[in-house]
């Protein structure tokens, strides 16, 4: 399981929006500062994302809670998204090249297989049903660290109130 915190930025008995900031990956590698990556993480900066969850827990605004994702879910977002079109592409440009086309016609076997790739990653993680599949569940509420309020004391004056 996957878990990120996130913050509850509104709220109704029946439904909760909460916002996880998008880490980049390197974000917490020790070589920031001579990676190329990281320089474009910071070009675009950290986005927000805002998702709907049942309210579980009656969470109200400004509470922290953990929200998190099946590690088999990631496998199947990442397969949808990444293999699906790479392996379209390959199998365009192949076929194209087969068929005796020119190395035109294959680049453009190879880009309408990306597009055709493209595609059917939207369509198999956009239905109603996978959307489901793929939503983040509210898992906890987050555990706020023990704070410590100073103690103010007065000096003593005797028998006097």
């Amino acid at each position: 399981m996957i878990e990120e915190t996130a913050l509850v930025v509104d709220a109704t008995d029946d439904y909760i929006w909460v916002e996880a900031k998008a880490r980049s990956a390197c974000s917490t590698c020790g070589s920031q500062s001579g990676c190329s990556t990281s320089s474009l993480s910071k070009l675009f900066g950290i986005r927000q994302q805002r998702i709907r969850l049942p309210n579980t827990f009656s969470s109200r605004i400004g509470e922290q809670v953990v929200i998190g994702v099946e590690d088999q879910v990631m496998v199947s977002a990442s397969l949808a998204a990444y293999i699906l079109p790479v392996v379209l592409m390959i199998a365009g440009g192949v076929i194209a090249d087969s068929a005796g086309l020119g190395d035109a016609q294959s680049a453009l076997g190879a880009l309408a297989g990306l597009a055709l790739g493209l595609l059917g990653a939207g369509v198999v993680t956009g239905s109603h049903r996978m959307r489901r599949y793929f939503q983040p569940q509210l898992l906890r509420q987050a555990v706020r660290p023990l704070t410590v309020s100073p103690i103010e004391f007065q000096s003593f004056q005797g028998d006097k109130p």
